[in-house]
Protein backbone atom coordinates (compact mmCIF):
# COMPACT_ATOMS: atom_id res chain seq x y z
CA UNK A 1 0.00 0.00 0.00
CA UNK A 2 3.00 2.09 0.80
CA UNK A 3 4.41 1.83 -2.69
CA UNK A 4 1.10 2.88 -4.42
CA UNK A 5 0.57 6.06 -2.21
CA UNK A 6 4.12 6.66 -2.95
CA UNK A 7 3.87 6.36 -6.98
CA UNK A 8 0.45 8.22 -7.04
CA UNK A 9 2.05 11.03 -5.10
CA UNK A 10 4.97 10.86 -7.42
CA UNK A 11 2.68 11.24 -10.53
CA UNK A 12 0.73 14.02 -9.05
CA UNK A 13 3.75 16.08 -8.37
CA UNK A 14 4.31 15.59 -11.79
CA UNK A 15 1.28 16.41 -13.48
CA UNK A 16 0.97 19.20 -11.68
CA UNK A 17 4.29 20.72 -12.53
CA UNK A 18 3.38 20.59 -16.03
CA UNK A 19 0.26 21.86 -15.93
CA UNK A 20 0.23 25.79 -16.68
CA UNK A 21 0.23 28.46 -13.93
CA UNK A 22 -2.72 30.57 -14.08
CA UNK A 23 -2.45 33.37 -11.84
CA UNK A 24 -4.60 36.42 -14.05
CA UNK A 25 -7.23 38.00 -12.16
CA UNK A 26 -10.22 39.68 -13.53
CA UNK A 27 -10.65 43.47 -13.09
CA UNK A 28 -13.87 45.91 -14.05
CA UNK A 29 -12.73 49.64 -15.33
CA UNK A 30 -15.56 51.74 -15.57
CA UNK A 31 -14.66 55.49 -16.67
CA UNK A 32 -13.90 57.58 -19.84
CA UNK A 33 -11.79 56.96 -22.65
CA UNK A 34 -9.20 59.44 -23.19
CA UNK A 35 -7.64 57.65 -26.04
CA UNK A 36 -8.02 55.14 -28.16
CA UNK A 37 -4.85 53.70 -30.60
CA UNK A 38 -5.49 50.36 -32.18
CA UNK A 39 -3.64 48.04 -29.35
CA UNK A 40 -4.53 50.07 -26.28
CA UNK A 41 -7.72 52.03 -24.72
CA UNK A 42 -6.84 54.99 -22.26
CA UNK A 43 -9.55 54.94 -20.05
CA UNK A 44 -9.81 56.98 -16.89
CA UNK A 45 -11.68 55.83 -13.85
CA UNK A 46 -14.52 56.98 -11.90
CA UNK A 47 -11.65 57.21 -8.93
CA UNK A 48 -9.46 59.25 -11.07
CA UNK A 49 -6.66 56.99 -11.97
CA UNK A 50 -5.51 56.42 -15.69
CA UNK A 51 -5.84 52.93 -16.92
CA UNK A 52 -3.53 51.66 -20.20
CA UNK A 53 -5.74 48.44 -21.48
CA UNK A 54 -4.40 46.54 -24.27
CA UNK A 55 -6.62 45.69 -27.03
CA UNK A 56 -6.12 42.25 -29.55
CA UNK A 57 -8.12 41.10 -32.13
CA UNK A 58 -10.36 39.27 -29.39
CA UNK A 59 -11.14 42.15 -27.96
CA UNK A 60 -15.23 42.27 -28.01
CA UNK A 61 -16.30 45.77 -28.57
CA UNK A 62 -20.13 46.42 -28.75
CA UNK A 63 -22.91 48.98 -27.84
CA UNK A 64 -26.20 48.01 -26.36
CA UNK A 65 -25.03 44.42 -27.13
CA UNK A 66 -24.25 45.36 -31.04
CA UNK A 67 -21.01 44.19 -32.32
CA UNK A 68 -18.56 47.17 -33.00
CA UNK A 69 -14.88 47.27 -34.07
CA UNK A 70 -12.41 49.30 -31.75
CA UNK A 71 -13.35 51.67 -34.51
CA UNK A 72 -16.13 52.93 -32.73
CA UNK A 73 -14.10 53.37 -29.58
CA UNK A 74 -14.10 57.41 -29.19
CA UNK A 75 -11.94 60.06 -26.48
CA UNK A 76 -14.93 60.84 -24.10
CA UNK A 77 -17.08 58.13 -24.74
CA UNK A 78 -17.94 56.39 -21.31
CA UNK A 79 -17.00 52.67 -21.03
CA UNK A 80 -16.77 49.66 -18.89
CA UNK A 81 -14.14 47.45 -19.52
CA UNK A 82 -13.71 43.76 -18.69
CA UNK A 83 -10.31 42.58 -18.45
CA UNK A 84 -7.79 40.24 -16.98
CA UNK A 85 -4.02 40.53 -16.24
CA UNK A 86 -1.64 40.15 -13.00
CA UNK A 87 -2.27 44.11 -11.85
CA UNK A 88 -4.26 46.78 -13.14
CA UNK A 89 -1.07 47.66 -14.63
CA UNK A 90 -1.15 45.12 -16.81
CA UNK A 91 -4.18 44.85 -18.18
CA UNK A 92 -5.89 43.13 -21.45
CA UNK A 93 -9.28 43.87 -22.24
CA UNK A 94 -11.95 41.26 -22.72
CA UNK A 95 -14.87 43.38 -23.77
CA UNK A 96 -15.46 47.14 -23.99
CA UNK A 97 -19.09 47.95 -23.32
CA UNK A 98 -19.83 51.93 -24.35
CA UNK A 99 -22.34 53.11 -22.23
CA UNK A 100 -24.33 56.27 -21.24
CA UNK A 101 -22.52 59.03 -19.15
CA UNK A 102 -21.06 57.95 -16.09
CA UNK A 103 -22.43 60.49 -13.35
Amino acid sequence: MTRRTSIAIALALVFSALMPLSAHDDYRVIGVVTKVQTSKLDVKSKDGKNHSIKLNKDTFVNRDKKKMGVSGLKAGQSVVVDATGDSESDLLALEVRIVPPVK
